[in-house]
């Protein structure tokens, strides 16, 4: 174990706050590493070469002023040397007993973060990669998934988790702070893991800023985008309310995106991920699940391409489109702002008949003309419709 100079400026920031002593750190060379000034640390070396090499503490003066090394012992391995700056007062050896405690917690934590977090630190960086990069080598990255132990293989979309407040909880600093929230981490992507049955099929991570990555898995054949919605949707609804259980003080809220096939696809259910969990947010608030069919044309006010727009708007609108009384009715009602009586009029038909007209739409795009936000949605998706020309095959209805 090596002390470096992140470990020294720890040891002492922290023996300043919690013994109130200024001390220097010397690794085991004899340099200073931390806490050194250019007055002091210049002629203390040998002392501090001297501390470790005959595992004694060694007391001399340095610029007029007494400073004592004291061996700092790491697993029966002396790793350094601290130089505690006497000043007015004598350094006892009940201080050098709390000095080396604090340093061994210290240097402890540090070791654990190095030992326990790279693996799941490489795995998210690879996904974060993987997932956002503008191309991507599509069998280099099954070869760097299978390596890093990640399941990509079986047909997965993706379900972003955002907790509001996880990095903030807790009163540790430093790398006290660090290891608490790299064991809160672990230990809630296990538990996110765990929670579905499938597990083998599913990667989990914590990609930060509050945010864990949930590569779900789909089981069976002839899967597509539109078939696999309602299950999307409710593993998401499963895990909102199994983890808003589990963290009740905290706001939980999920994006989730549609399936798409291959690692193209699976970008790109990512994307609408994020898109459903960041305009949600702001157009509903936060803590509620977001699929991105139910976010809908909100995510025309978004920074996202033109195309994904409209292939949105006409994913959702679909059954829509392909009734042209049905389209009629609610691009008449929309005109005529949401008023029965007026449309009813325009479209010469008793307001009974709209009102069917209107709940058969409902049901059919799962999106109600009558309610504001609802209608919006509808109106911008038109306005996508409208503007890419997309073939609309018609038929009649009652």
């Amino acid at each position: 174990m090596k002390l470096t100079p992140k470990i020294g400026n720890e040891i002492v920031s922290r023996a300043q706050l919690v013994l109130g002593r200024r001390i220097m750190v010397a690794n085991d060379q004899g340099q200073v590493v931390a806490g050194g000034s250019s007055n002091l640390a210049h002629g203390s070396i040998l002392d501090a070469l001297r501390a470790c090499q005959e595992g004694r503490v060694i007391r001399g003066s340095l610029a007029e002023t007494s400073v004592s090394w004291c061996p700092f012992v790491y697993e029966q391995q002396t790793i350094g040397a601290f130089g505690v700056i006497e000043e007015d007062v004598q350094v006892t050896p009940e201080a050098l007993s709390l000095l080396q405690g604090l340093a061994e917690v210290i240097t402890h934590q540090h070791f654990l973060l190095e030992r326990v977090q790279p693996s799941g630190g490489v795995q998210a960086k690879f996904l974060r990669e993987l997932l956002t990069s503008p191309n991507i080598d599509a069998t280099e990255s099954y070869r760097q998934a299978d390596i890093l132990q990640l399941n990509l293989h079986p047909p997965q979309a993706v379900i972003l988790v955002k907790i509001s407040g996880f990095e903030l909880d807790g009163e540790a600093e430093g790398s006290a702070q660090q290891l608490q929230t790299g064991s809160k981490i672990q230990e809630l992507t296990s538990s996110i893991l765990h929670m579905f049955d499938d597990q083998p099929d599913n990667v989990v991570a914590y990609l930060g800023d509050e945010v864990f990555v949930v590569l779900k898995g789909i089981g069976g054949s002839g899967l597509n985008t539109r078939n696999t919605t309602r299950f999307l949707k409710d593993k998401g609804t499963y895990l909102h309310r199994s983890l808003s259980q589990k963290l009740p003080s905290h706001n939980v809220t999920i994006g989730v995106g549609q399936y798409y096939p291959e690692l193209g696809g699976l970008r790109k259910s990512y994307q609408e991920a994020k898109l459903a969990l960041t305009v949600g947010a702001r157009v509903w608030g936060e803590g509620q699940l977001y699929h991105i069919r139910q976010v809908g044309m909100f995510v025309t006010l978004a920074n996202t391409a033109y195309e994904h727009k409209a292939e949105l708007a006409h994913q959702i609108l679909h059954p829509l489109l392909r009734d042209d009384q049905l389209y009629k009715t609610v691009r008449v009602f929309l005109e005529n702002g949401l008023n029965l009586t007026n449309a009813a009029e325009k479209l010469h038909v008793h307001r009974n008949t709209l009102i069917y007209r209107l709940d058969k739409v409902s049901r059919l795009i799962g999106l109600d003309p009558r309610l504001f936000e609802d209608a919006l949605q509808i109106k911008l998706g038109l306005m996508f419709y409208q503007d890419t020309e997309l073939p609309m095959v018609g038929n009649s209805s009652s």
